[in-house]
């Protein structure tokens, strides 16, 4: 289900400097239930969909529209989209915040009980929250959500949100995670060059590729180029 179609920047947004001199891709159109975005660090993937949550009625600081609190992207967008049933932020470098939030009002439900959050591991947190609170009726719209998986969590989260994308779920995600890169038939949008791109033009892909063919050659490079 494709709830969220288009995206662009308010005609009248007044943009701080810091949001004005990012070249993002925008305005994009949404046409798979899985949208990749990805890219080097400072390119403007965390600003993109920090915006899209926002302009769906849902904290910048992640969580759902019924978490309470609404603060406001910086970066103003339009959007032509269908309501969905459920919207949910995950924001990877805010997910404690989120965990907290959760324990302040008795955890995070799980059937007849309720499961703090606070009391796992980062990465085993993630997992309790991706298992048990995100549907197949959704907008699900994160941030590097492998930050603090293991390789075989994010093979878990990938083969997880690949079938909530055919039960039904649109799903938005930034990512540096080659693992995350494959979801099946996800369109894969580069912040570098902002296009469209395939897996293997990647450069989290090509650069895990070179390392791994000779991962103590390219660990004796970077060292020496970092010891001059």
């Amino acid at each position: 289900m494709i709830y969220l179609r288009h995206a662009r920047i308010h005609d009248d947004a007044d943009l701080p400097d810091h949001v004005a001199r990012l070249t993002l891709p925008l305005p994009m159109d949404f046409t798979t239930a899985i949208t990749v975005l990805t890219g080097e660090n400072g390119k403007g993937k965390s600003t993109i969909l920090e915006a899209i949550a926002s302009a769906m009625g849902v904290d910048t600081e992640g969580g759902s529209r019924f978490k309470g609190q609404h603060n406001r992207s910086s970066l103003p967008l339009a959007l032509t989209k269908r309501n969905p049933p459920d919207i949910f932020f995950f924001r990877g470098d805010a997910h404690l915040n989120l965990a907290r939030f959760y324990s302040s009002i008795g955890g995070l439900a799980v059937g007849d009980y309720a499961i703090d959050l606070t009391k796992m591991s980062h990465g085993k947190s993630i997992m309790e929250l991706v298992k048990h609170r995100f549907g197949p009726d959704s907008l699900l719209i994160l941030d590097e959500p492998e930050a603090g998986l293991s390789v075989l969590r994010q093979l878990e989260l990938l083969g997880r949100l690949g079938a909530l994308a055919e039960a039904g779920a649109q799903i938005i995600l930034a990512t540096h995670s080659p693992i995350l890169l494959a979801l099946p038939e996800a369109t894969i949008v580069s912040l570098d060059d902002g296009t469209s791109v395939g897996l293997e033009d990647t450069n989290a892909v090509q650069a895990t590729r070179q390392f791994l063919r000779d991962p103590t050659g390219v660990a004796d490079y970077m060292v020496e180029r970092y010891s001059r």
